[in-house]
């Protein structure tokens, strides 16, 4: 009997030193570099500043998701007292707090105000500030974002027939959708702000109807010095299957990550996509990618895209006319694949991990264009014997290599291999043409008599490209 008392009372002990050791383990605060804390958004938005003028409060959510506590250092508003937000940390109305300690798996609140009057003209377009957390030795953050001036929100709305006016901007919020069979019409001088991971998808028909000082611009909605011309800050325009009859005039598309996807050939008799004096750079992606489509496009500018300027794939029709496609790297553009891609099929693995092959006829006329960049070989031919691959290069100016046979028909009168001398494609993005570029005078007349800028083009020795060039 006293043999078995001792064995519980051992086995008791033991019991009480793990539940006390465990205890205690749980008690202690986490000091390894690894354990981070977790947010419930990364960035905190204040849009309802328009309908209710003054104040307005909303939270965020500080979660430690480790087995340990966590102790933050130190959070405070990088603004400090000059910010136009406000906090109250896990209760308290204070805009800096020390050694804030979260159990493990526990979250605190942190609720934000902000009191902005949206109808002042000279406010900043949006106003930022951020929480800042230092914790084991990490520096992390949660960004406030308040509109400082009204605008139009949509979010995740399917459209109908409309028109958009540029007194106000819209802001796009988890992505819009164009209706079947409706058609939006966007005036001269609109900007489109786009949230990050939204999409401007049309089912029905776009209209953009900017003019020549007077651009229509789609682009992200982080303003911020940081963010401005960073690829990927939205996902871009998709023109779905359904799409038809869409216009592009004189708008700026930019810091998507694909600037314009079109999928699908033309079910009306005018192109899927008809693209007029219009510029698509900054994409993390393809610029213009065309899927089995439809697309015609003249006095277009697309540069830096992090793949392929215009990718066109799966087959497809296809007509660009004095249009410039370059890339270079940056310290935004890693330029890794050829400006242009052309191929007539589609290849996938099927359910049961098998290669299959979708073949579409593919009929490409490039002309009066300029397909050059960094790399050493900037067109990318990849067809499938199996359908037809119909190109032509009128009157181009294309870096090749020697994988490209330039004698064959399909090339007519292009130069290979010549720099276009643009005057500054570096430090400034300027694609005009310098007084030495071998592009002057070398295009054939296509009846397009304006360039890009709205400048004459000569009636009998135009220039390659989107710019003519003027001394």
């Amino acid at each position: 009997m006293t043999t078995m008392r001792r064995f519980i009372s051992v086995v008791t002990c033991l019991c009480l030193s793990v539940l006390i050791f465990s205890s205690c383990r749980k008690d202690n605060i986490t000091t390894n570099p690894s354990d981070k804390l977790a947010f419930s958004t990364d960035t905190l938005t204040f849009d309802t500043v328009f309908t209710t003028l003054g104040s307005t409060t909303l939270y965020f959510t500080v979660h430690n998701p480790n087995s340990q506590k966590i102790s933050i250092s130190n959070m405070h508003l990088s603004g400090g007292e000059n910010s136009i937000f406000r906090l109250n940390i896990d209760g308290q109305a204070i805009n800096q707090a020390s050694n804030v300690e979260i159990p493990a798996n526990d979250s605190i609140y942190v609720f934000v105000a902000v009191t902005v009057d949206p109808n002042i003209e000279n406010n900043p377009f949006v106003m930022y500030d951020s929480v800042l957390f230092e914790t084991n030795g990490n520096l992390q953050s949660v960004t406030l974002q308040a509109w400082g001036q009204n605008a139009n929100f949509i979010y995740g709305e399917v459209i109908g027939t409309q028109t958009w006016t540029p007194e106000k901007p819209y802001v796009i919020i988890h992505s819009i959708l164009v209706d079947s069979n409706e058609v939006l019409t966007i005036q001269p001088g609109c900007r489109i702000y786009m949230h990050a991971d939204s999409r401007f998808y049309v089912q029905g028909t776009l209209k953009v109807m900017g003019q020549i000082n007077d651009s229509v611009i789609f682009r992200g909605d982080r303003l911020e010095q940081y963010y401005v011309d960073d690829p990927g800050n939205w996902e871009g325009i998709h023109l779905l299957r359904s799409s038809r009859d869409n216009e592009i005039n004189y708008a700026v598309i930019k810091e998507a990550i694909v600037g314009i996807r079109v999928d699908s050939l033309k079910e009306t008799a005018e192109p899927k996509l008809t693209m007029r004096n219009s510029q698509i750079r900054f994409t993390l992606s393809s610029g213009l990618l065309g899927i089995t489509s439809d697309i015609y496009a003249e006095n277009c500018l697309i540069h830096a895209c992090g793949e392929w300027n215009v990718q066109l794939e799966f087959g497809g029709n296809y007509e660009f006319e004095n249009c410039t496609f370059a890339n270079y790297s940056s310290i935004l553009i890693n330029h890794q694949t050829p400006v242009a891609r052309l191929s007539n099929y589609f290849a996938y693995l099927d359910e049961q991990g098998m290669e299959q092959v979708l073949l579409a006829d593919l009929n490409a006329t490039f002309r009066n264009c300029i397909i050059y960049g960094s790399l050493q070989k900037e067109l990318d031919l990849d067809p499938s014997a199996d359908a037809a691959f119909n190109f032509t290069f009128d009157h181009c100016l294309i870096k090749v290599n020697e994988d490209i046979d330039t004698t064959v028909t399909s090339f007519v009168d292009c130069l290979f291999n010549l720099d276009p001398l643009f005057l500054d494609p570096y430090d400034f993005d300027d694609y005009h043409l310098s007084e030495s570029s071998p592009c002057i005078n070398a295009a054939v007349a296509n009846g397009i008599n304006i360039d890009l800028d709205g400048q004459l083009r000569s009636d009998g020795l135009p220039d390659i490209g989107c710019y003519e060039f003027k001394p």
